[in-house]
């Protein structure tokens, strides 16, 4: 292990805003870890249950603390899976995050 990679964890907080609107509050915590590529049997075991995993992300346990989320290279990824190695490494599962999307409205009456 070289800890060459740097990532971002993010803890998200759901909450309000003054006007009562849904708002994301994150906390940001950047670390060394290892990035790869998923393992084959995890990526195909992962594609079975709806889930496209991207990368997998290998760090201290002492720099984890269940965070959903983590950006590397630009880019947002979710923590589909987080297990532990002998209680003093974590291996991160992720898929590449995807921002929620509002229901579109319906059109009736344009004509």
């Amino acid at each position: 292990m070289y800890w060459r990679d740097v990532v971002t964890l993010k803890a998200v907080t759901e909450g309000r805003d003054a006007d009562g609107f849904p708002k994301e509050a994150i906390t940001e915590t950047t670390v060394f870890a290892d990035v790869s590529s998923t393992k084959r049997s995890e990526f195909y075991a992962a594609r079975q249950a709806g889930i496209s995993l991207a990368l997998t992300v290998k760090l201290r346990a002492a720099d984890y603390d269940g965070q959903e989320r983590l950006s590397y290279e630009g880019k947002e990824y979710k923590v589909e899976r987080a297990y532990t190695e002998a209680r003093e490494y974590y291996e991160l599962n992720c898929s590449v995050f995807r921002k929620p999307t509002a229901p579109a409205e319906s059109e009736e009456g344009s004509e």
